[in-house]
């Protein structure tokens, strides 16, 4: 188990999560400029997420096997 992998993907998961709140595409109408911006940075968010997620899940096969 690689404790600093561990810890950077716990980080990508705060930093999506935190990304993800702070960017909430569905308060704005679908024909609003700001949707498709906030999708963008929403969707980046969520990109964090899963590979932080991908990293805490690969460490814990680790601990595992």
């Amino acid at each position: 188990m690689d404790c600093l992998l561990l810890l950077i993907s716990i980080a990508f998961i705060f930093f999506g999560i935190v990304i993800m709140k702070n960017n909430r595409f569905y308060d704005y109408p679908s024909d609003d400029m700001l949707f498709a911006t906030k999708l963008k940075i929403f969707l980046s968010g969520l990109l964090f997420f899963a590979v932080g997620l991908y990293g805490v899940i690969n460490q814990i096969g680790a601990i595992s096997s």
